[in-house]
């Protein structure tokens, strides 16, 4: 079956933002960012930003949540009013302050040795490790062989004692490893919307990460009176299971950008679903 693409469907969009309460929770990097050689040079598109701020005041909760650091995803989008989980959930920032989850405390000091192993036995100029506090990403984009590049940093990570017993993930040219703590984005997500008591979310992802809150936000709409749609965006290196677990698609990030600007301008002129 064929998808449907979010911009020729935004009636279904509006459903969901007439709920109240109803918060809008989106990845950064390849769906508000466009994705770049190294995380260093991805920027926030400015009609994300823009839109977004708009909406920061106005929603239930506004939130990102990435793989990124919440401290980085906080420099990165630079608003107010904004509900930063970085880490997939293993930290935060919200309200000025930084929050790790209880379970990751101890761990901080053992990936921070990790990095420090890592740049000693992968330096080579087309790998970028990407230290986030909690957890450590090994970059590959820039690799003309990433096959072979993954497979290299595969085995590196697992000769190293500092990495037993973490946890290894992958997502778009990039290996990660961080504590063993049952944290992803779909219970990021589950956990905000217990918090803020929400009615209606619409989440927006890209890389197979994001399909565990595409998941947690269908579980979530067979719960009760709570209603989802998740948003895949589409790009360079996009996993199949995007595609396949997404309601609605957006072919990279223009196409948020408009989506977004489009939310900004009708939200305040949504009001509640009649009962």
């Amino acid at each position: 079956m064929s998808k449907l693409y979010a911009l020729h469907h935004l009636p279904r969009i509006q459903e969901i933002l007439e709920l109240r309460p109803v918060g809008l929770i989106t990845d950064i990097d390849g769906t508000i960012a466009p994705i770049t050689p190294t995380p260093d040079e991805a920027q926030v598109s400015p009609r994300c930003r823009s839109a977004l701020a708009t909406l920061a005041s106005s929603l239930a909760v506004l939130a990102t949540i990435s793989g990124r650091s919440a401290l980085k995803a906080r420099e990165m989008l630079a608003i107010d009013n904004v509900v930063y989980v970085g880490n997939h959930g293993l930290d935060r920032w919200r309200d000025g302050d930084l929050e790790i989850r209880e379970e990751a405390n101890g761990y901080p000091a053992v990936i921070q040795r990790l990095v420090e192993r890592l740049r000693q036995d992968l330096d080579l100029p087309e790998l970028i490790i990407e230290a986030k506090g909690v957890s450590v990403g090994v970059h590959y984009r820039l690799s003309r062989e990433p096959f072979w590049a993954r497979e290299a940093i595969l085995r590196t990570i697992c000769a190293i004692p500092e990495a037993q017993g973490l946890l290894l993930t992958e997502g778009k040219l990039v290996v990660e490893v961080r504590p063993p703590v049952g944290v992803d984005k779909g219970t990021s997500l589950r956990h905000l919307v217990t918090e803020y008591g929400l009615n209606g979310v619409v989440f927006l992802g890209d890389d197979v990460t994001d399909v565990d809150a595409f998941r947690a936000l269908h579980a979530l709409s067979c719960e009760g009176s709570f209603r989802g749609l998740a948003l895949g965006v589409l790009g360079q290196n996009a996993p199949p299971d995007i595609e396949q677990e997404a309601d609605l698609l957006l072919r990279g990030v223009p196409e948020v950008e408009e989506l977004l600007q489009w939310i900004a301008e009708v939200y305040p002129n949504t009001g509640p679903t009649a009962i």
